[in-house]
C-alpha cells in the first residue's frame, strides 16, 4: 500500500502499523493502521473493509476521534470506492486514499503549501553545518557513489527533513544532483574528484564554533587531532607545544572539562579544544580531523608556511 502512494505522491514515504490501540475503543481499534512519515510530513491511515458499509456522518466522527487519539491527521483507506462515495467524502472534507488513482490529502497540500513557503528561498551564501558534512559525505566517497536521503540522515544522524534542506542548497549550489527511483530519491556528485572540491570550496564553513582551553583528561583519547597538532602530522611541519583536539559543540562530556586561561599557566598540560559546528568524528581519520574539513579551520591563517603545508595536504586527498 505505501508504495503505491509514495509513488503517487512523489515522495519517499515510509510505514509503521500501529500496534498499540489499547485506549481506543473497541469499535474503532479492530481496523488495521499505518502511520506514514517521510520528507517532514506524518500522518495516520486506517483501512476501511469493504464489508463495513458507507455512513457519511459515522466516518465523519470517527475520523474526528482517531485525529484527536493519535494528535495528528488521519485518512481512511479503502479497497474500492464509487463515484458517489467520492464525490460525498471530498463534499463532506473527509480524507481518504483509495490506490492506485484516487487520492484526496487536503492537509498534505497545507502541509506541502507551508513547506514550500519555507524553504522556497535557498541560502547559497555559505553551505550549512549539515550541508558540509553532506558535501563531505560525497567527497570522500566513490565516484559512482550515491546515498537515498534516509541513509545520507541516518549516517550523518539527522533527520529526513534536514537532510532535504541541505540536498536543496547543494543542488542550487551546483556540486549535487537528485534522482528519483520509484519512491527513493538519490544524491550523487554533479562533479567528480577534485573538481568536487573545487567547485564546492568557496562555499565551505568553518566548523569551529568556538575555542576554548581545558586540563588534559583521560577520556580525551579518541578526540581527534585538530588544527597545527593534525597538520604537522600530516606534514612537515612541527607540531606545536599545546596540543589541539576537536569535539562537536553538543558532545556532552565536553561540560566536565575545566577550563583555564593559557596567560595564568607555566605548565603546557593543558589542550587547545576547538568545538565544532558539526561532529569531527564524523570523518576523521588515523586519530585526525578530515583534511577538507582541517583545510576549512586554517585557510585563513595568515602563516605562510601553514598555508604551504596545508596546500600539500589538500593536493595529497586521494579523490576516488
Amino acid at each position: 500500500m505505501i508504495n503505491g502512494l509514495g509513488k503517487q505522491l512523489n515522495m519517499e514515504l515510509t510505514a509503521e502499523q500501529i500496534v498499540d490501540k489499547s485506549r481506543l475503543p473497541l469499535y474503532l481499534s479492530v481496523r488495521t493502521m499505518y502511520r506514514i512519515h517521510g520528507d517532514g510530513i506524518e500522518f495516520v491511515v486506517v483501512e476501511i473493509p469493504d464489508h463495513s458499509g458507507f455512513r457519511i456522518r459515522q466516518l465523519k466522527k470517527q475520523i474526528e476521534l482517531y485525529k484527536e487519539y493519535f494528535s495528528t491527521n488521519v485518512a481512511f483507506l479503502l479497497e474500492h470506492i464509487s463515484r458517489y462515495q467520492r464525490e460525498v467524502l471530498i463534499g463532506n472534507g473527509v480524507p481518504f486514499v483509495c490506490l492506485p488513482d484516487q487520492i484526496y490529502l487536503p492537509f498534505l497540500g497545507i502541509l506541502l503549501a507551508k513547506r514550500f513557503h519555507e524553504n522556497t528561498e535557498v541560502n547559497v551564501d555559505k553551505m550549512s553545518p549539515v550541508a558540509q558534512t553532506l558535501f563531505l559525505l560525497l567527497a570522500y566517497g566513490g565516484e559512482n557513489d550515491r546515498y537515498s536521503k534516509t541513509i545520507a540522515a541516518k549516517i550523518l544522524g539527522v533527520t529526513n527533513t534536514t537532510i532535504t534542506r541541505a540536498s536543496k542548497q547543494l543542488n542550487a549550489i551546483g556540486v549535487t544532483l537528485e534522482e528519483t527511483e520509484g519512491t527513493k530519491t538519490y544524491i550523487r556528485k554533479a562533479v567528480q574528484g577534485a573538481d568536487f572540491f573545487e567547485a564546492g570550496k568557496p562555499y565551505l564553513i568553518d566548523p569551529i564554533q568556538r575555542i576554548v582551553y581545558v586540563r588534559e583528561a583521560n577520556d580525551m583519547w579518541d578526540l581527534p587531532e585538530a588544527g597545527e597538532t593534525a597538520l604537522s602530522g600530516l606534514s612537515m611541519l612541527n607540531p606545536p607545544a599545546v596540543k589541539t583536539r576537536a569535539i562537536w559543540k553538543n558532545d556532552v562530556k565536553s561540560k566536565n572539562y575545566i577550563m583555564i586561561d593559557p596567560e595564568l599557566e607555566t605548565e603546557d598540560d593543558y589542550i587547545r579544544l576547538e568545538e565544532w559546528k558539526y561532529s569531527p568524528k564524523l570523518f576523521a581519520r588515523d586519530g585526525k580531523v578530515d583534511p577538507i574539513s582541517l583545510y576549512c579551520t586554517l585557510r585563513d591563517d595568515p602563516d605562510e608556511r601553514i598555508q604551504g603545508e596545508l596546500e600539500q595536504v589538500v593536493e595529497n586527498i586521494k579523490w576516488l
